[in-house]
């Protein structure tokens, strides 16, 4: 039994995809015979438009070629032609073999899933996509249409294809089809305090609408139970506008309710986004005490509403590589928070929870485009993959406690897909407050993510991941609240303690993520290594002689193929040291955290950096 260990080449995507879980087949006779059965009905041709995908496309010029190679397409032949007619297509996410595109649903238990399952409406698809019917065909906007329809995860393919009506016909047709998930999800969490299950359904009757209900139980006193109903209403009127009205009620009586009427920067050809939103929240925040060794639990409530708008200015449409437009946005915000209940001054002695407003304006420019991949967090799908950059300057006025502080930040990212070498993206950010002239509550942070291109084990994929995050903050509040500590998104996964606090630290993340090449009823279990190590601390010591805390684990990324859920990380931990609870720790976490996330150029309103 052999094996081998290397490193994707540039021009290996046709190479990875004969060994992928889409593409597993070796022979060209069975491709050559599966292209000729599948001309024999559009069912089939769309399914093997489907499966012929790009794997990894760090050679973005040589992959696009193969992209439209495999998929028969040729824009531009067609490029500039009146879009005659707008055909939709959708497909039920079960029984259809990306192996052989002529088979059909024949398990009972397919059939009853597809029966059970409400395709997406063909308004829901248009509404969706940029393209407009008497309007001149863009290649540019046919591909970012879908990358709209894979964002929606209910989702789990789209293509568009170009038919030609006539030899010398100055008009076109369009065929999409969208191949559907699952999109009613059923979790939940149980301990030995208390207990949750939770219902998402991120398509109601095909309209792309998403409701949530939860019940939750505290086992130690049956009395206390909590709840969650929510429900989103999207696109609104194919404008984008999305409205969503939410309460959330803990055990322990600890509340979110929440209204918001609001449009993103979902494209580049966006041209303007904004935000109306009330909320009100009831909170426990947990304050550790030094002095006597103890955590004082304190309720917060409050109370606020938020009000931006932006508007982009596209500054160059089209590049001779043929790039998305980049845009200048400039954006202002107006929010305001009322404390109803926060901690006495004995606790909070700086007077940190305090009714304030902010007045903020942003100006920057974003440039973006998308590349496409698989296995980053999916075992196979395409995932598209935001690279470019973008520069942002925020500046306004915060009001609190009778004094208003001018505020200035930046954001810098950086992002790209190197070819042999993977995913690099950069962030730069700085902002502080002013008064007198003198600095107050500054922030500086760098933070990067990286991953390789694929490496094959046999059938087996694997990438390398690797984050890194420095915070720095000068002249912070004294209070525990105005104080990083090493738990969360930005921290070490599983090391949540209230004794170790600082102003500065450095967090190196490491993870080697496997892709099974196997699954049952489409649900798959990869395993995964870690590695993070941490440095926390305050002036005036050296930055690495801060105490450094580590983990080191393992577990199984439980994924699904056809289901609209969060990937679920089964993870063991063990950590020589964490303040507070002992040495030499182990630890089982089952949740939906992910500690790689790719920057996608979400448009973020005016806003103060996040000391965290």
């Amino acid at each position: 039994m052999s094996f081998s260990l290397f490193a994707q080449k540039k021009d290996s995507l046709s190479t990875i995809g004969s060994r992928d879980s889409i593409q597993q087949q070796k022979s060209a006779v069975f491709y050559k015979k599966l292209e000729t059965t599948s001309k024999r009905s559009m069912f089939s041709k769309l399914l093997y438009q489907l499966m012929l995908e790009p794997v990894n496309p760090a050679d973005e010029k040589k992959a696009n070629q193969q992209i439209e190679q495999q998929l028969k397409r040729n824009f531009l032949k067609h490029q500039g032609k009146i879009i005659r007619k707008i055909n939709i297509t959708t497909y039920d996410p079960f029984g259809y073999s990306e192996k052989d595109t002529t088979v059909k649903p024949i398990k009972r238990l397919d059939r009853l899933g597809n029966s059970l399952h409400a395709k997406t409406k063909n308004f829901t698809v248009r509404g969706l996509t940029l393209l407009k019917e008497n309007t001149p065909l863009d290649s540019l906007v046919v591909l970012e249409s879908e990358r709209l329809l894979r964002r929606r995860n209910f989702i789990r393919r789209a293509l568009i294809q170009p038919q030609e009506i006539t030899p010398s016909s100055d008009s076109i047709d369009l065929y999409i089809y969208v191949l559907d998930s699952w999109s009613l999800g059923v979790d939940g969490d149980i301990s030995a305090n208390d207990g949750e299950i939770r219902l998402r359904e991120y398509n109601f009757f095909g309209t792309g609408h998403q409701y949530s209900t939860a019940y939750k139980k505290d086992f130690e006193n049956s009395e206390n139970i909590g709840f969650t109903l929510g429900y989103k209403v999207r696109n609104i009127y194919n404008s984008y506008i999305n409205a969503e009205i939410s309460r959330d009620v803990e055990t322990d009586q600890s509340y979110l309710n929440i209204i918001r009427l609001n449009r993103s920067f979902y494209s580049p050809y966006t041209r303007w986004a904004g935000e109306v939103s009330l909320q009100k929240k009831h909170s426990y925040e947990d304050f550790y005490q030094e002095s006597g060794d103890s955590i004082n639990r304190t309720p917060i409530k409050t109370q606020g509403h938020n009000i931006w708008g932006g508007y982009a200015i596209p500054l160059a449409n089209r590049t001779e590589k043929g790039d998305l437009p980049t845009n200048f946005i400039l954006a202002a915000r107006y929010a305001q928070t009322e404390f109803l209940e926060k901690p006495s001054k004995n606790i909070d002695s700086v007077a940190f929870f305090s009714n304030q407003n902010i007045k903020l304006g942003s100006a920057g420019i974003r440039q973006v485009n998308y590349l496409r991949d698989r296995y980053i967090f999916r075992n196979g799908d395409i995932e598209d993959i935001g690279v470019g950059h973008s520069y942002f300057l925020h500046a306004g006025v915060q009001s609190q406690n009778g004094e208003n502080n001018l505020y200035i930040g930046t954001d810098l990212t950086l992002t790209n897909y190197f070819s042999d070498f993977g995913y690099l993206a950069a962030n730069l950010q700085y902002g502080s407050y002013f008064k007198g002239g003198q600095a107050s509550q500054s922030l500086f942070k760098v933070q990067s993510t990286y991953f390789t291109p694929v490496f094959t084990l046999g059938h087996w994929y694997l990438r390398q991941f690797v984050k890194t995050n420095m915070t720095v903050g000068i002249n912070r509040k004294e209070i525990i609240k105005d104080r990083l500590d090493l738990s969360g998104y930005d921290g070490i996964y599983g090391f949540d303690t209230q004794r170790i606090r600082g102003t500065r630290k450095f967090v190196f993340n490491f993870q080697t993520q496997s892709y099974v090449p196997f699954s049952w009823l489409g649900f798959r279990m990869s395993p995964f290594i870690a590695f993070d190590v941490g440095f926390i601390g305050e002036e005036p010591d050296p930055f690495f002689k801060n105490d450094s805390y580590t983990r080191v684990g393992f577990g199984f990324l439980i994924s699904n193929d056809y289901f609209v859920f969060e990937n679920i990380k089964l993870s063991f931990s063990f950590f020589p040291n964490i303040p507070g609870e002992g040495q030499n720790i182990m630890r089982f976490n089952g949740n939906y955290d992910n500690l790689f996330r790719l920057d996608e150029y979400d448009y973020r309103e005016p806003h103060i950096l996040e000391f965290r």
